[in-house]
């Protein structure tokens, strides 16, 4: 049994990115999935429960505007907290006119102290 309960789904085309996440989000006891767009992320959504979804926005197939959008305004998800990565501060502000914008942003590229306090306040809350 890992340390921590929580369940981590990264959202990102990058592969270093995930796999930067991956590693530090592990060694720091998290249970880690992982997707390359937002489609993806739903399917692995209705197979495991997830605690926090960190995503990016610029993705092929389906982005990430586009799937807080729908992770917002669905019943079942709508409750799980969002960290979105933005590598750009338009994307952010973007982001902001959404009617449900994500639970937080950490801007690319980020320290993983930032990330690590960004997802201890997140899932804090959510507790």
């Amino acid at each position: 049994m890992p340390d921590n309960p929580f369940v981590i789904l990264v959202v990102d085309d990058d592969p270093d990115i995930r796999l930067l996440l991956d590693f530090n989000l592990s060694r720091d006891g998290y249970e880690v999935l992982e997707a390359t767009n937002g489609a993806e992320a739903l399917d692995i959504m209705r197979e495991h429960a997830v605690n926090l979804v960190i995503t990016d926005l610029t993705m092929p197939v389906m982005d990430g505007y586009e799937l807080i959008r729908i992770l917002k305004e669905s019943p079942d998800t709508s409750r799980i907290p969002l960290l979105m990565l933005t590598a750009r501060e338009e994307e952010r502000v973007s982001s902001e006119g959404m009617a449900n914008p994500p639970d937080a942003y950490l801007p690319k590229p980020f320290a993983i102290a930032d990330l690590q306090a960004k997802i201890e306040k997140l899932l804090s809350q959510d507790s």
